[in-house]
């Protein structure tokens, strides 16, 4: 077998962007806006139609006194 010098220079190269690159942003840009949407859903009054739930309740597992 044929051992390479260590004195070759190596050039790394950048790796161009490929369409999984913009399938990786379009996945993460709809997953906000998802989350954003949900949220909103949430935290509106339930005089408008939300949950009328506060931030702090989403992690505490306690529900509102009135559900729409």
């Amino acid at each position: 077998m044929a051992k390479t010098k260590g004195t070759v220079p190596v050039i790394e190269v950048k790796p161009e962007p490929n369409v999984y690159t913009v399938l990786t942003l379009v996945s993460v840009l709809t997953l906000a806006l998802c989350l954003c949407l949900c949220l909103y859903r949430l935290l509106q009054p339930v005089e408008s139609g939300g949950y009328g739930l506060e931030f702090g309740q989403l992690f505490d597992g306690t529900l509102p006194d009135k559900l729409p």
